[in-house]
């Protein structure tokens, strides 16, 4: 992510309040679209609105990656400013260059509690992929969006550790439950429009003491496991389990504390659909 400060301009014929909310509506739909991080905030200074925002690309609030939406309310804030948004990139080191989807030998949809960036990354180096950029419509850019904040909340809620661990760790290790399906329907549209094979990362925390690394898909029931070995995880994009068929990856689980809990996200035999 890369730290970006945008002048507005000063004050003219309308108030504060309507400015405020003229770039409140502009920044929700770069973030909708994709081109912001989940974290933005504005204020003025020295009579110049402005807004401390994170580009998820160099270039990522370029115009020609705007939606119809942020087209739109862009003319707006130039009409009430009377000048375009001014763009300023405030950190030093950066990859100056934009990613990209091309040529990736796969996709994965990944995501977690901390993470503010881009839920799709690349499967060769975990190079996380702005949805701006894939060629679908801004509902299903918007649809990325909401998956991320809520699986985000899920994994939050289990991180607290409350009443409701359980229950929101079955919908983060299960893939059949409403939040994983929202997520793999989400990959099926990506691989539709790319045509790269998209995965979608299956978390995983509680495993089995024995035959951990030997456990069957959970949506088809058939070996998954690949060559890539389950202790080291530096690289994250080698994982453990990846199943073409389901377009599942996943890794061995983090701790084996608990039997009862590692039945969660197994293969039923339940599980298999039927024509």
């Amino acid at each position: 992510m890369i730290l970006a400060n945008v002048k507005f301009g000063r004050a003219g014929k309308q108030s504060k309040s309507d400015l405020e909310n003229l770039v409140e509506t502009y920044l929700s739909r770069l973030l909708h679209q994709g081109q912001l991080g989940s974290e933005y905030i504005f204020a003025w200074t020295d009579g110049v609105l402005t807004a401390y925002v994170q580009l998820v690309a160099p270039d990522a609030h370029a115009r020609r990656y705007h939606s119809d939406f942020g087209m739109k309310t862009l003319a707006e804030l130039r009409k009430a400013f009377g000048e375009n948004p001014q763009w300023t990139i405030l950190e030093d080191d950066y990859l100056k260059s934009s990613p990209t989807w091309r040529r990736a030998p796969f996709l994965c949809l990944y995501t977690h509690a901390f993470d503010d960036g881009p839920p799709f990354c690349r499967g060769d180096n975990r190079v996380p992929v702005p949805s701006y950029l894939f060629p679908i419509p801004y509902q299903e850019r918007e649809s990325i969006y909401f998956w991320q904040n809520d699986y985000r909340h899920h994994d939050n809620i289990w991180l607290g550790c409350g009443t409701l661990e359980i229950p929101a760790y079955r919908e983060l290790a299960n893939p059949d439950s409403d939040l994983s399906q929202h997520g793999r329907d989400l990959c099926g549209q990506i691989e539709k429009a790319t045509g790269i094979p998209t995965y979608y990362f299956l978390m995983r925390y509680w495993g089995r003491r024995k035959n951990e690394d030997k456990r069957k898909c959970p949506g088809c029931g058939r070996s998954w496991r690949t060559e890539h070995a389950t202790e080291k995880r530096t690289d994250f994009w080698l994982f453990a389990f990846q199943c073409h068929k389901c377009r599942l990856v996943s890794h061995c689980g983090d701790t084996f504390d608990n039997e009862r809990h590692a039945l969660i996200g197994e293969f039923k035999i339940t599980n298999r659909k039927t024509k």
